[in-house]
């Protein structure tokens, strides 16, 4: 943001790589957050893309909004040029850590003590609700002594489970899944590691991510239709649900 130093500028074409790169990080969060709940403890897959997806998309939407207002405002009382905001998205241990410890586990339990699956289903939501506003009103009274945890607390001791969590999810597991489709892979991981690693810029300063994920998909349609994927190829239907987020107080019987 600073190639005019006299003006802010809210977009610039290096955006492009940020949205793509924490939208598929999201999206790659709410697909393990739905196969654990829905191939895992069984759970009604209907209640996770109608009622835990939209809320979820409308929170992430909501906070980084307020993000961009906030770098905005900044940018305005000191005359910056060069403010970002950050990028709010989903805390991929506390999504799969809320799957695999309360909503699984909950849902299990109703289950067995006689509910019906469908109740035994929206009550989890409900404890999972809860759940989330207790962690937020921890984190909220815990954002006080911020400045004294990082001065107590080594940065390592801070950031090593996270980024050891990190590397195994965000980096091993879908690394399988490259080499699972080499071709169309490692050509997609190349052309990262050349733009966003190397910073070597694409023709037409084509954003790296973007490219990625159109030459990937390219090249899976076109090899797998003509059966050189090395795989079962099936094209995908068009299956589109509407899902708008209702707020709820719903979490108030989770409390119980």
């Amino acid at each position: 943001m600073r190639d005019d130093p006299g003006r802010y500028r809210w977009f610039v074409v290096g955006d492009v790589n940020g949205f793509f790169g924490l939208m598929f990080d999201n999206l790659t969060v709410l697909s393990f957050l739905a196969g654990i709940l829905v191939f895992g403890f069984g759970y009604p897959a209907d209640i996770v893309y109608t009622r835990m997806f939209p809320g979820t998309a409308f929170g992430v939407l909501f906070g980084d909004l307020v993000y961009t207002w906030m770098a905005f405002r900044l940018a305005r009382r000191t005359g910056r040029t060069t403010v970002t905001a950050m990028p709010l998205g989903l805390d991929t241990p506390s999504t799969i850590g809320i799957a695999l410890v309360v909503l699984g586990p909950a849902f299990v339990s109703f289950k067995a003590s006689g509910m019906p699956e469908r109740d035994a289903a929206l009550l989890t939501w409900r404890v999972g609700m809860a759940t989330m506003v207790l962690i937020g009103v921890v984190k909220l009274g815990l954002s006080f002594a911020g400045a004294w945890v990082q001065r107590m607390v080594p940065q390592a001791g801070l950031l090593g489970s996270l980024a050891g969590v990190g590397l195994a999810l965000i980096g091993f597991i879908p690394l399988v899944e490259v080499f699972g489709l080499p071709l169309v892979g490692m050509i997609s991981l190349g052309l990262i590691l050349y733009n966003l690693v190397a910073r070597i810029r694409l023709p037409g300063n084509v954003p790296g991510v973007l490219a990625a994920i159109a030459v990937g998909t390219a090249l899976y349609h076109v090899l797998g239709s003509a059966g050189l994927t090395g795989g079962t190829y099936e094209l995908p239907g068009v299956d589109f649900h509407l899902g708008l987020p209702l707020p709820t107080l719903g979490f108030v019987d989770g409390f119980e």
